[in-house]
Formats: structure tokens, sequence, C-alpha cells
């Protein structure tokens, strides 16, 4: 069989294929989602995994340089499930520093604010503004009406006991459902972070084997270079989140603004997902202080722009810097493109992922354009600044110290033979 029947067969097989998906497209959605349902543990539980295996190599780095000159080494093994254990520490220890921080901060600021509200309304008509419509919308309120339909409801509830118990084993079945799903993505997410090396193996060893040299390779290059700009990803957003936090609890103390303390953990966690963690944080901290001191909500405001704007200007360039590699105009498509399709996971994994695409492609148009201008379809002179641009100028070639003549060896000194004494016979 030729390649141009082999071809000709594969295109018709996919013309069939997709008009037969066409033609049954309820009966192909209702498969495909019973398919993500049943690799849904498997997908949450590798993304798990991707995040516990960041950590886990820079300290698993970390400790092989402590035991670097030790003259007994542990094994590999054994260094995987120490910086497996420290690394789930450090996520325990870091979610109890944040609810230690947070509940108690939530709490006191429910408490002030029902205290208060009374307080802010007789300050205000005091001050002559118009209250009476917070008066009308509570005199609105029939509680009458009120008391009346939930007395219907719970006739209904009570009289359509069928009704009910369909309602609870269907919350309970679905409740039985997510509960599953989570704990077997956990496991598979341990034994994927544990096992990771074998995972790669293996993954190789099946990509390898059933496609062809050219697309190996490029898979192969792909899922390494993902690897390592997701984790410099990760790495930078964390320590950008941390500096952006103490930055906020810093300028808050000093302007003695409210809730310093629980503006500053929610920035740090917010800041994790790019552009909309900021705002997201920015608006609580200027809801929280309206309701507690209006009169500095706008002061709230400036010293909170004011931060992230020398956050975003001086410091997450050098923390961060070309890590990915991206543009902003670049990184806020990827992110917008990302959060439309899967949220706030789509947001954090679609910069990384178009960081590598973007590079793959760069590489392969510059190969395309280099074939071209050899063989003089495109003039030379219209694509000789565009390797230049984003390429490091390399290092300047050390000059090397003329090499001195080596002397010449001086013959070795001939051996004087001492003259043998010859024993003359006794007579």
């Amino acid at each position: 069989m030729g390649i141009n029947t082999k071809k000709a067969l594969l295109v018709t097989i996919t013309g069939v294929v997709l008009f037969a998906a066409l033609m049954n497209f309820s009966a192909v959605t209702s498969y495909t989602s019973k398919l993500i349902t049943l690799i849904l543990p498997v997908i949450v539980g590798g993304i798990i995994a991707l995040f516990l295996i960041v950590p886990m190599n820079g300290i698993q780095k970390i400790l092989k340089r402590m035991f670097a000159k030790a003259k007994r080494k542990p094994s590999e093994k054994a260094f995987v499930i120490v910086s497996f254990l420290l690394t789930l520490a450090c996520i325990a220890l870091v979610l109890t520093l944040v609810l230690t921080l947070l509940i108690p901060e939530i709490t006191s600021s429910v408490k002030v604010l029902y205290t208060q509200i009374e307080a802010r309304i007789k300050e205000l008509s005091l001050k002559h503004f118009d209250v009476q419509w917070i008066q009308d919308l509570v005199s609105k309120i029939n509680f009458k009406a009120i008391l009346d339909n939930f007395s219907d409801i719970v006739n209904k509830l009570t009289t359509g006991a069928d009704f009910i118990f369909v309602n609870v084993i269907s919350v309970f079945s679905s409740t039985i459902n997510i509960v599953t799903t989570a704990l077997f993505a956990i496991i598979i997410s341990i034994y994927a972070a544990l096992e990771k090396r074998t995972v790669a193996r293996h993954g190789k060893l099946l990509i390898g084997a059933y496609l062809k040299p050219s697309w190996a390779k490029g898979i192969l290059r792909f899922c390494r270079s993902f690897a390592d700009i997701f984790s410099k990803f990760l790495f930078g957003q964390c320590s950008e989140a941390l500096i952006l936090g103490v930055l906020i609890f810093i300028s808050f103390s000093i302007f003695k603004m409210p809730y310093a303390s629980l503006v500053a953990v929610l920035t740090a966690v917010c800041a994790i997902i790019p552009y909309i963690g900021a705002f997201i944080s920015c608006a609580v901290s200027v809801f929280l202080t309206l309701l507690v001191a209006p009169e500095k909500a706008l002061l709230c405001l400036i010293i909170y722009l004011a931060v992230q704007f020398v956050e975003t200007q001086l410091i997450y360039p050098r923390v961060v810097g070309t890590a990915v590699g991206l543009s902003p105009l670049y990184t806020l498509v990827a992110a917008l493109i990302g959060g439309n399709l899967l949220g706030i996971i789509g947001i954090i994994f679609f910069i990384p992922l178009f960081a590598v695409i973007l590079e793959l492609f760069k590489e392969h148009a510059a190969k395309k354009i280099e074939k071209k201008v050899a063989d003089g379809k495109l003039p030379a002179c219209d694509f000789a600044d565009l390797q230049d641009d984003e390429e490091e100028t390399p290092p300047a070639p050390k000059k090397e110290s003329p090499k001195k003549e080596p002397k010449a060896k001086k013959p070795p000194k001939a051996k004087k033979e001492k003259p043998k004494k010859t024993i003359e016979p006794k007579e």
C-alpha cells in the first residue's frame, strides 16, 4: 500500500468518524461526560502531584547538598520520602498559620460590625444623611408573610415524604461521589509524587515505543520545558505573594489602617492567582475599611494601589524575572483564555503552557525562515534583526595568555662507573 493510499484512507476514516459523531452528538457528549467522570480522580490527582513535586524537587536538592560530603549517603528513595514529608509539613504549617491569623480577625470584625450598625446609622443621621430608606426597607419586611411561607414549606415537607426521601438520597449520593473522588485524587497524587521517576520512565517508554521518533522527541521536549517553566513560575509566584503580603502589612501598620494582618494574609494568599488575586484582595480590604472606618476607605485604596504598583514595577521583574519568558500582553491573554476555560486552575496552568508553546513556535518559525533565506526565497536583510532581539549576547572570549615554550630538558648526566676491584688470588 502506497503512501498516498494510506493518506487517502486515513482522511476517509476520519471524515466518516466525524460525520457519525455529529449525527449522534447527544450520545457522544453523554459518553464523553461519563469518561471524564471516570478519569476525573486521575486528572485531579495529577494536578495535585504537579504542585507537590515542585517543592519536593527543591527540598531534595537541598538535602543532596547537605549529604554531598557524607561517607554514607542515603538512597534516592530515602531522599524522595523525606522531601515528601517535609513538603506536607510545610503545607500544613502554612495552612495553620493562615487559619490562625484569619479566623480571629474575621470573628472580631463580625462582632465589631454587629455592634456598630446602629451607631453608624445614628452618625449618618446626625451628619444629615438620608437614612429614611433604611428604615423604610426594614419596615417593608413582612415577618407575618415570612412565617406563613415557612409554615407552608413545613407542611409541604411533612406531606411530601417521597420527595424528601428522593432529594436526601440524591444529595447523599452526590456528596459521597465528591468525597470518593477527592480521596482517590489525594491517593493518586501521593503515589504519583513518590513514584515520579517510575511514572516518567514509563511515559518515556510508551512515547518512544508507539510514536514516531520526531513526535516522541517533540513531546518529551515539551514535557521537560513545561515542567521547568512551571516550577519557576510557581516558585516566583509564591515568593512574590510573600513579599507583597509583608509590604501590605508594613504599609497598613505605618498608616494605622484597620485589619492590617488580615489584609496582608489575604493578599499573600490571593496573589498566587495572577491578575485576579490582586483585585479580590484590594476589593475586600477597601470593603472592610469602609465598614469600620469610612473616612479611611479612600486612603486604603491609595495605599494598596501604591504598594501594588511598586511591587509590580520593581520587585516582580527581579523576583520572577524571565522565568516564564512572557511579555505582559501574552501573560494577560494566557490568563484570560485559561480563566474562561478552566477557572482559577486554568489561569495558573495556562501561563507556563502558553510560554512553552510560544517558545516552540518561535524556534520552529526561526528554522523555517533560515531555510527560506538559505534557499533564496526570502531576503536575508529583512530578517537579520529577528534573531538578536531575545537572545542573550554571548560572553566575551577570555584573553588567553601566551603560552610559554617549555624549557628543553637537560640530558641526564652519565653515571661514572666505579672501577671494579679485582681480587688477586692468594699465593
